[in-house]
């Protein structure tokens, strides 16, 4: 009897495991595994996100005729942000009556601009109730601050949340009161005109239509009073670098180039005054809820963040499919330009000019943002419907496992015992604030001063034998040091890089338990507890590495304390060590710039004898925007050669001659990701010429192009003045003109 009871057991639990292989052999196998994303949301064109640039820039622009207009536009969107899901509408009545009367003149306007973004978002489902302090932790001065490239598929929703982020950081009171538990005792500790934090995004290499979204951003977070410092198409590459402290010349390491734009991010810091800023709120490209992300500040932490979780279906971790518009063709590219340059649609332009004349009214404004409402909890309810009927369900793994690390020094894991040490794991299970050593996860909460006094995202110190860690764990270990070592995850914090479903707020099978209001966070206790930790904690320094490079590499026990890489790496900032003597160079590359993956290659080195026979002519053709072909001529007399044509020589054609002895001896190029835009050469003869076309005669680009001085010694004029003549160009070309390299060697070298 006992063997046939446990061969029947065996056999069901086969016949288990058979079916869930199926299913997940299944979803790995065919079923689309974004069936939980919200889906059947607008999806916005080019034109569309250049039509909410301009409705951005016109509400900015109102607030530019005066103090008190600013004011008014800012506490307009102020309301319109308190409008926004999953603040229920009915909850928002009363705190609209309340805006100052200047002010409701541009809120039907604001809350139209916000429900007309949030239209395109794909939307996670906060909680309309979550729970949140209902006070500032302090009058902090804080600089938001993010590293984006290819975020076009969260733009929509991401801008929109760091501008409620930055609201809530102030303290502004509708938007606390919007969210907080008890609507009627909401309290701010600091009035709606207190101090706004100021933004800094650091955008370089996107494909998608992250750079215009970031546009209609800078507009949306300027009007609502904030200082914003965005940078788009970057310039930062990896590429060989000269070490500052050894003189070596060598590659730079992947961290570096991350350590690099992190620290590009936070050059407003950097360059501030003392006392500029008090706090920074680091925020990655992750789907998260402003309100949540608010709880951090009240932790009285170095480093407070929560969890970032990637989400599973079967064996298959999902990622956004972001919309590309790199291959959307030159035509798509001229009409969104041409929109810019004055043409008018019927869509967000033409509800900006209703703004103004006073015909979009406050209830036509509502009605568009109840229907967002309306169009998200429809998408959402049919998403925990797929859900529910699939035939795996989500799973949700930790994501940051390189950097965090738990109060032991032990790296958190991705499964159950979520962390080793067994002092905080039962703290992390009931879902209170757990003590820990390192963080980051995707948001992080930041005390600057130790940023102020010199620390920076680095890599490691390898060559004295330092740990190569990522640069958010050698950040932590550096605070560390210098004794900034309250570091804090908050486990009902949690960040995804994919929209959630509605468990994500419960326990979740990693050992973590399901979210706590803040309320009963204070009453629990877990606060003193975690004061006592770390006061207990302060001095320990042990903590693990997990070197970077490939392969699997355990993590290396590393004692903080007796070589101090921090102090070495402060000393170096203030005292480098003596670089190499340079040689005189005979020829310097400057570039690639523009679309360096687009086009057939092209170099005209074999054209100018390796720079020994002068450029004396160039002719190109343009159409209305493009730079069609280029084409360089080499040498004069017998001597001369006419390189090939690079591009497709249509359009309109112009031919410049150099006369015996004149030289480039500048260059200015503009470029983007699909093209080279406009040069601008000037000559040892006073001589500029703009190459263009018509569109760009006399502006520079459209938004979002990049400018270089493409000669050497770009940034010290009288060090590169006369000094270089180009000597030939390279590049990439098809039907036009897709990038450029230029190649320049010394005029007082030539024989």
């Amino acid at each position: 009897m006992r063997s046939t009871t446990l061969l029947l057991g065996l056999f069901l639990a086969l016949a288990v495991l058979s079916i869930v292989q199926r299913a997940t052999a299944e979803v790995d196998g065919g079923i689309d595994v974004s069936f939980f994303i919200p889906s059947g949301h607008d999806t916005a064109t080019n034109e569309d996100v250049y039509d909410l640039l301009r409705y951005a820039r016109a509400l900015r622009d109102e607030g530019t005729k005066s103090d008190g207009a600013s004011k008014a536009v800012a506490s307009a969107i102020a309301a319109a942000v308190a409008t926004l899901p999953p603040t229920q509408l009915s909850h928002t009545n009363h705190n609209l009556q309340q805006v100052p009367e200047r002010a409701r003149a541009y809120l039907p306007a604001a809350i139209d601009l916000l429900a007309r973004i949030r239209s395109f978002a794909i939307a996670p489902p906060c909680l309309d109730r979550p729970g949140i302090p209902s006070t500032t932790a302090g009058p902090y001065k804080y600089l938001i601050a993010a590293n984006l490239v290819n975020c076009g598929g969260i733009m929509p929703y991401w801008i929109l949340e760091v501008l409620r982020l930055g609201l809530l950081l102030s303290g502004n009171s509708m938007v606390l009161a919007g969210l907080s538990q008890n609507v009627a005792n909401a309290q701010s500790s600091a009035s709606a005109d207190g101090y706004l934090p100021h933004i800094s995004v650091y955008e370089s290499g996107s494909e998608d239509n992250t750079v215009p979204w970031l546009l209609v951003a800078e507009q949306l977070w300027g009007a609502a009073g904030m200082r914003t410092f965005v940078v788009v198409n970057g310039s930062l590459t990896r590429q060989m670098v000269t070490d500052p402290f050894s003189g070596k010349y060598q590659e730079q390491r992947p961290v570096q180039f991350s350590a690099s734009v992190r620290n590009a991010a936070l050059e407003p810091l950097y360059g501030a005054p003392p006392g500029t800023y008090d706090k920074i709120f680091f925020v990655n490209d992750v789907f998260f809820c402003a309100a949540d992300l608010f709880r951090l500040t009240h932790l009285k932490a170095d480093i407070a963040c929560g969890l970032d979780f990637e989400v599973l279906v079967g064996r298959k971790i999902v990622r956004m499919s972001h919309s590309t518009v790199r291959k959307a063709g030159w035509g798509r590219r001229r009409r969104r330009l041409q929109s810019l340059s004055g043409a008018t649609t019927d869509n967000a332009t033409g509800a900006a000019a209703d703004a103004r004349n006073g015909n979009l009214t406050l209830r036509a404004s509502l009605n568009r943002m109840s229907n967002v409402h309306f169009g998200e909890f429809v998408r959402q309810m049919a998403a925990e419907g797929r859900i529910r009927s699939a035939p795996v369900q989500l799973r949700y793994e930790f994501h940051d496992t390189w950097v965090s690390r738990d109060i032991s020094g032990k790296p958190f894991g991705k499964d159950v015992p979520f962390i080793s040490d067994k002092r905080t794991r039962g703290i992390l299970s009931k879902g209170m604030p757990v003590p820990v050593k390192c963080c980051w996860n995707g948001a992080a909460d930041v005390n600057a001063a130790p940023l102020v006094n010199g620390l920076r995202f680095r890599s490691g110190l390898i060559n004295d034998g330092e740990c190569d860690s990522s640069e958010c764990s050698l950040l932590c270990q550096d605070y560390r040091r210098v004794g900034a070592t309250r570091v804090v995850v908050d486990p009902s914090v949690r960040v995804a890089y994919v929209p959630w479903s509605k468990s994500f707020h419960g326990s979740l099978s990693v050992g973590v338990g399901p979210r706590v209001p803040w309320s009963q966070v204070q009453r629990s206790g877990a606060l003193q507890e975690l004061e006592a930790i770390w006061n207990d904690t302060k001095s320990d320094m042990a903590t693990d590495c997990i070197p970077l490079g490939k392969g699997s590499v355990e993590p290396l026990p590393v004692d903080l304390a007796p070589v101090n890489y921090t102090q070495m790496f402060l000393e170096d900032r203030r005292q480098p060590s003596q670089q190499p003597t340079v040689p005189r160079p005979c020829n310097l590359l400057m570039g690639p710039y523009g679309a360096v993956n687009e086009g057939t290659a092209f170099d005209d080195l074999q054209f100018a004898a390796m720079g020994e026979k002068p450029i004396t002519g160039l002719t190109y053709t343009t159409g209305f925007m493009e730079l069609h072909s280029l084409q360089f001529t080499y040498g004069s007399g017998s001597e001369n050669v006419t390189a090939e044509m690079h591009g497709q020589p249509a359009g309109d054609r112009f031919s410049v001659i150099f006369q015996p002895g004149e030289h480039i001896t500048n260059v200015v190029v503009y470029y983007d990701g699909f093209a080279v835009i406009k040069l601008l050469l000037s000559t040892n003869r006073g001589r500029r010429t703009a190459i263009s076309g018509l569109m760009y005669r006399d502006k520079y680009g459209w938004p979002g192009s990049h400018q270089a001085v493409a000669t050497p010694y770009p940034s010290d004029p009288a060090a590169r003045a006369d000094r270089f003549r180009l000597a030939a160009i390279g590049g990439t070309s098809d039907n036009c003109l897709r990038s450029i390299s230029f190649l320049w060697t010394e005029i007082s070298g030539e024989v």
